[in-house]
């Protein structure tokens, strides 16, 4: 995908479906993928915005819906365990099919064990489990659950966890290479070179020729103080052509690098990592940087580093936290968008959680409430020498209580060489839906997509973009649940 161009004269469809019922049982929701003739949503008990808490608990249950492309429900099914000793790791469409791997442990060799199985109809599985993984330790990790990541054309998928020993020492990752048909392409084991505490992973990539990267953060000591002299960003992975394993520092000197993302530059056979630096010992933003590693050579690469105007930190001003600092704060990348010519588009959002604890007298009992901020999204376009080509900010401002931010943040599309925003402007009732609209060249408008009488709220996070120009995306509509199918 790649931003070019400048604003088109165009026009979008815009189609809703039959009102949905709702499901107290399954209340969350998210489309995960389709195939040529619809799409899948799996819904749950529990929030699905979040990879931590996608499997392993016990009390998490799933429930797989199939429309048409009309919007149209075709069957739906609860899915249900093998046995009551398995229990879910990762749930994915794959190639146009629904696969499930499941985990269980053998309580006399303490040997977990890892199947995957295709669904069909009715959430039905289809033949026998194939077992795909074996690994003895006492526990699995459970700040990094298994899961499975694909390749673009979903040729291939890699099944990866992290294998811990009981005493914490010399920990590894298993990246297990599969194609559609479940048929093993490699097993490979990658290790790590600190004790478990001392590594998080952050971002997993798969190339289109099998080669398997995660990025994490290493810390210096069992504190894990994420500040300069404290911490640094490690390239982990096996590059399946040669058989061989990488382990490189991502590091610049005099300045730190405070968030970063992975992605797989399939056209230009490389690696990217970018994200922001610090100029200042504190966690705040005061510039961009990039690295690009070549697949083939694994050849060493130097960080190319470039600030931010003073305009762009202004446009900014619109986030308080930001407000008088000179740099910015609380920015996470969510995604990286590649050019066609080796350089890569960042996109952030600002987030931050606050949380006020009080004592109710009259239940007599501590309460909690969770205070969830969404603010601005950034995008930052960088060429391949590491200079700024342009950058831009959607101005956003929400703010809601206790919801997990469920109708929070934006949905992300690209399509025709632009980059489309979609979110609610205000977490309530009477809120407007609006559309930004970046082109290739930064230039950018909003426009309101739905206005305050219409009455409706999009669910951003659980949306879809299905193809070049559709987005599928649930929404309520007069109180009411919907699927809306916008095309661009």
């Amino acid at each position: 995908m790649t931003l070019i161009g400048a604003f088109p004269g165009f026009g979008r469809e815009i189609k809703w479906s039959p009102t949905l019922p709702e499901n107290p049982k399954f209340p969350y929701l998210k489309i995960i993928g389709g195939d040529d003739e619809g799409f899948f949503v799996l819904r749950s008990n529990i929030s699905l915005d979040t990879d931590r808490d996608r499997a392993g608990l016990r009390s998490r249950k799933y429930f797989l819906q199939y429309f048409s492309m009309e919007m149209a429900l075709r069957w739906e099914g609860e899915l249900n365990a093998q046995s009551d000793d398995t229990r879910f790791a990762d749930i994915k469409v794959v190639n146009g099919r629904v696969l499930v791997v499941s985990y269980g442990q053998d309580k006399s060799t303490r040997q977990f064990r890892f199947y995957a199985q295709y669904l069909g109809t009715g959430a039905a599985y289809i033949g026998t489990p194939v077992l795909i993984d074996t690994v003895a330790v006492s526990r699995l990790d459970e700040d990094n659950k298994p899961g499975i990541l694909l390749n673009r054309d979903e040729s291939q998928f890699v099944f990866t966890y992290r294998k811990v020993p009981s005493d914490g020492s010399r920990q590894s990752f298993e990246a297990v290479l599969l194609d559609t048909a479940l048929s093993l392409l490699y097993r490979k084991e990658i290790p790590v070179d600190t004790e478990q505490p001392r590594f998080s992973p952050l971002r997993y990539v798969l190339t289109e020729r099998g080669n398997f990267y995660i990025l994490g953060i290493e810390f210096l000591t069992d504190k894990k103080v994420k500040a300069p002299g404290e911490s640094y960003y490690r390239l982990l992975g096996y590059q399946h052509s040669g058989d061989r394993l990488v382990n490189q520092e991502i590091k610049v000197q005099d300045r730190f690098l405070t968030d970063v993302s992975l992605a797989a530059d399939n056209r230009n056979n490389r690696i990217v990592v970018a994200g922001f630096y610090s100029d200042k010992t504190n966690y705040t933003t005061s510039g961009v940087f990039y690295y690009g590693l070549e697949e083939d050579a694994l050849a060493t690469t130097r960080v190319l580093t470039a600030p931010f105007s003073q305009e762009f930190v202004r446009k900014t001003s619109g986030d308080r936290r930001d407000r008088g600092s000179g740099e910015l704060v609380n920015y996470s990348i969510d995604r990286i968008i590649l050019r066609n010519d080796g350089g890569a588009v960042i996109v952030a959002e600002s987030f931050y959680q606050t949380t006020r604890t009080y004592w109710d007298f009259y239940m007599q009992a501590s309460v909690t409430h969770y205070y969830y901020h969404f603010g601005n999204i950034l995008l930052i376009s960088m060429d391949p020498a590491g200079s700024i080509s342009w950058s831009n900010v959607v101005q956003k401002d929400q703010n809601s209580i206790d919801d997990s931010g469920y109708y929070s943040s934006y949905c992300s599309v690209v399509s025709n060489g632009m980059q489309y925003s979609l979110f609610n402007k205000y977490i309530d009732d009477d809120s407007s839906v609006l559309l930004s609209i970046v082109d290739g060249k930064g230039a950018q408008r909003t426009e309101t997509l739905f206005n305050e009488v219409e009455r409706v709220a999009i669910i951003p996070r659980s949306g879809k973009q299905v193809d070049e120009e559709t987005l599928l995306l649930p929404a309520y509509r007069q109180n009411k649940l919907y699927f809306v199918r916008i095309t661009f």
